[in-house]
């Protein structure tokens, strides 16, 4: 079977408090916000539709990746501006 790439968007609404807390957790794990939400969607559906294709492969991989780091701890906690810029000069 051939999987073809099309892809749907859509326009959601979050609250503003929503959207910093999920934003902030899918930053933490590594990802964007839509990859995140993503992930999320395709976890969720994949528990009743295990044959179901829901992420390209290299997503899939970041995704594992990510929650792997996230779960060992492998990350920096950045709080704000100032420790990013730092952060980000030491790389």
């Amino acid at each position: 079977m051939q999987l073809q790439s099309i892809r749907v968007q859509k326009l959601i609404t979050f609250s503003p408090q929503l959207h910093a807390m999920v934003k902030q957790k899918a930053e933490r794990l590594g990802l964007t916000f839509a990859e995140y939400l993503r992930m999320l969607a395709a976890s969720d559906v994949k528990k009743e539709v295990e044959d179901l294709y829901l992420l390209d492969q290299k997503t899939e991989e970041k995704v594992g990746l990510a929650v792997k780091d996230f779960r060992d701890k492998n990350y920096t906690l950045i709080k704000n501006k100032k420790a990013l810029k730092t952060h980000l000069a030491n790389r």
